[in-house]
């Protein structure tokens, strides 16, 4: 019994690592081929067969100074710069509406319950409150 829940529990796992790969590998693919844009837009050329060493030396070479190595930088990153910008910007919209709507179904007519309910109690000890005065008074 111990062993089918740990293989069920392994099978998930298994199967949810999956789609976590199926999801990130063409994000990475993407990031891979942008980073490779930039560094050979900053001077190095097939990165895939050098050291990190040999691509350092190249872009040192194509930018002698450090402020042409920070306007290659700056002009290479730039759309990825903005791509990111505007993903963050519409990830945020889109987890601001989908809250939104959340409030609206689950939240907000629980409240409303909560206050409906609280509502209707304080008038009735209103009421109940009303009348010990009206015994009392008499």
């Amino acid at each position: 019994m111990i062993q089918e829940t740990f293989k069920t529990q392994l099978k998930q796992i298994q199967s949810v690592s999956e789609k976590v790969q199926s999801q990130l590998k063409p994000q990475l693919d993407k990031a891979t081929a942008e980073g490779k844009k930039v560094l050979s837009q900053l001077g190095s050329s097939e990165i895939e067969e050098k050291s990190v060493g040999e691509i350092i030396a190249e872009i040192r070479e194509h930018n002698p100074t450090l402020k042409r190595l920070v306007l290659n930088l700056d002009s290479a990153t730039y759309d990825a710069r903005k791509q990111l910008s505007w993903n963050a910007s519409m990830m945020s919209a889109y987890a601001k509406l989908q809250a939104e709507e959340k409030f609206n179904k689950e939240v907000k007519p629980t409240i409303e319950e909560y206050l409906a309910t609280a509502d209707s109690k304080f008038k009735a000890i209103l009421e109940k409150a009303n009348e010990l005065k009206g015994k009392v008074a008499n």
